[in-house]
């Protein structure tokens, strides 16, 4: 098994003669939407043409100057009737037979194809069609459906990490799906689709994981894959200048509404702590915590530049999940801000958070154990102007810019074409 060691800038040098960048909605639906069409645009920018592969036509698809589109004309499973989203979910015959005609048609010797999320409309199918090319391929894991059959390595009925391997009986044979036992079984029978067609211990495909302990989780869950490198997303703080957090009293949250996320275990938290709270973020909560939490603020859905505004008045960012993060972008958006964090022990950056100075970690299953850290942050001073501090200094360094992670993508490109060595790697830290 190859670890690649991150990977160093690039400049592509005309090297490269196409990108197929491939996902399952072909506009930025959510974080792994925002990464492939930030990536797109990107490689564009560069002068390397891009071709957006994506499972569905749509009018907000990218439409940047230098990226053509192509792909099927699916729609995501939940907005299917449930027999076709059955059928559609386990094998999108549509997708995979028009990918095969696109390379059979435009494929060259120096194209590379970077796929991203194939769970919602692509399904595991797409993976038969880039065989011929998976010389060519990087797969980037933004969740863990190449691991795990529900995607999380999260038992959802308990909210909580599964430490079970994978497709083992035990995994099998637990309850742990977001909607029913039923569709747990699909996944089960989904997944072994997917081992079967991608072939994952013979494949010369390269899979990239947006940090350490998530690559380490793949290893440790039995990950056939063979070449495994390590890239951090890219992430920019919402402001530059550090906030005085230690100036603000109120706490935020920013996410999705939603017990995974643990939206409602903030809320608890801040009134049983007695501190302002303001939630930033939609979701299926949302209505019984308007009517419920007291002293807590909904903010809504917020852009870019309202979270900046947000951000200014907080004293700490809340980012309670009870399962498994494998980056969390909030958490380095906040830090890299000057807005120290409280994070749930579930995210793999609440070690880096602590170990750096920059935030808190605490066990979102032990109750009262966030309002007890909210009070003491409240009245600290000192220790939230240290990890202020200490956060706009360091915590980007945990993450890559635009630029740069686009230009350690190209390295990596450039390395499947054999155009730089395999030992070429240096590490981030």
């Amino acid at each position: 098994m190859n670890a690649h060691a991150i990977l160093p800038r690039s400049d592509p040098g005309g090297s490269i003669d196409r990108v197929v960048v491939l996902h399952d909605y072909p506009h930025a639906e959510g974080g792994a939407g925002t990464l492939a069409t930030l990536a797109a645009r990107e490689f564009a920018a560069r002068g390397v043409p891009v071709t957006f592969f994506s499972g569905a036509s749509d009018l907000d698809a990218i439409s940047d100057k230098g990226i053509e589109h192509a792909g099927a004309t699916g729609r995501p499973l939940l907005d299917l009737p449930a027999s076709t989203a059955i059928l559609q979910g386990f094998h999108n015959r549509d997708a995979s037979a028009r990918l095969s005609t696109w390379i059979a048609n435009y494929d060259t010797p120096r194209t590379v194809y970077h796929l991203h999320n194939w769970s919602q409309i692509l399904s595991p199918a797409i993976f038969a069609a880039l065989r011929p090319v998976e010389s060519r391929l990087v797969v980037t894991c933004h969740d863990f459906f190449n691991l795990c059959p529900n995607g999380g390595v999260t038992d959802f009925r308990r909210t909580q990490p599964c430490e079970l391997r994978p497709m083992s009986a035990r995994c099998i044979a637990t309850d742990c799906d977001r909607r029913s036992r039923l569709h747990k079984l699909w996944r089960t029978a989904r997944h072994a689709n997917l081992v079967r067609l991608a072939r994952f211990a013979r494949s010369e495909a390269t899979f990239t994981f947006i940090h350490q302990a998530m690559r380490d989780r793949f290893v440790e869950g039995g990950f056939a894959g063979r070449d495994l490198a390590v890239l951090p997303n890219p992430v920019e703080p919402w402001t530059e200048s550090r906030v005085r957090a230690e100036d603000n009293a109120g706490f935020l949250f920013v996410g999705r509404l939603s017990r995974d996320k643990g939206a409602d275990i903030a809320a608890e938290a801040a009134a049983q702590s007695g501190v302002p709270m303001t939630l930033a973020g939609t979701g299926e909560l949302f209505g019984s915590l308007r009517h419920r939490a007291r002293g807590v603020r909904l903010a809504g859905w917020c852009d870019r530049s309202d979270l900046r505004a947000l951000a200014r008045n907080a004293r700490a960012v809340v980012v309670p999940s009870r399962v498994t993060e494998p980056f969390g972008l909030v958490i380095i958006e906040a830090a890299a801000s000057g807005v120290p964090v409280i994070v749930s022990d579930r995210a793999y950056l609440a070690a880096d958070a602590e170990r750096l100075g920059f935030g808190l970690a605490f066990d979102p299953a032990q109750d009262g154990a966030l309002a007890a850290i909210l009070d003491r942050i409240s009245r600290d001073r000192t220790a939230v102007e240290r990890m202020s501090k200490a956060g706009h200094a360091i915590a980007s360094r945990l993450a890559l810019s635009p630029e740069d992670w686009a230009d350690r993508l190209l390295v990596l490109f450039e390395r499947k074409l054999g155009h730089i060595s395999a030992g070429a790697g240096v590490p981030l830290h």
